[in-house]
């Protein structure tokens, strides 16, 4: 299996040392870890994910290397706990497929809210089941469909990336705000 890590996607939306970034999904911190590589004092990474137990390694983690992340107990049906517009890069992985289907459209919403104009998500998944080695087949998110879902939020997308054999990835990238004058 060929698989494409943290640090080989995060160079598709070039994080930089002031940014603020947040996994959204974080897991066991694979991409908050490369984050807080990136990211300097300056900036700040917050990890989300819905499992406490997951959170307190990060820290830990976190911690240990000298390096401060912010990580935030939070069910996506609820919305996502961040203020509007304080991201600058939003970070995706392996968590569409687990939204439930029905809220799908109200998560990106969400992550559309929390995204900076002119900010980025990277959205990476699994491209299918792969006889259950990803998740069930009823739950996976198809690129075009992860696509869509990003453009109706008002996200303009990348092409698609090379993440390994099993998944796809892509940047939804916020349009900078331009004002009008009359």
């Amino acid at each position: 299996m060929v698989l494409a890590g943290p640090d080989e996607l995060l160079k598709y939306v070039s994080v930089m040392p002031h940014h603020k970034a947040a996994d959204i999904g974080a897991g066991s911190g694979a991409f908050t870890d490369a984050l807080l590589n990136r990211i300097g004092v300056e900036g700040r990474v917050y990890a989300l994910d819905a499992l406490p137990q997951l959170l307190d390694s990060i820290r830990r983690r976190s911690h240990a290397l000298g390096k401060k992340c912010m990580t935030v107990c939070a069910e996506f049906e609820q919305g996502i706990p961040l203020t509007d517009n304080l991201l600058d890069i939003a970070i995706v992985a392996n968590t569409l497929h687990a939204v439930d289907p029905f809220i799908r459209d109200s998560f990106v919403r969400e992550i559309a809210r929390v995204v900076r104009p002119g900010g980025r998500a990277l959205i990476v998944d699994w491209a299918g089941s792969f006889n259950n080695m990803g998740p069930p087949a009823s739950l996976i998110v198809t690129p075009v469909e992860a696509v869509r879902l990003f453009r109706s939020q008002g996200f303009e997308t990348s092409d698609m990336l090379p993440a390994g054999t099993h998944q796809y990835a892509f940047v939804a990238t916020l349009p900078e705000v331009t004002l009008v004058s009359a």
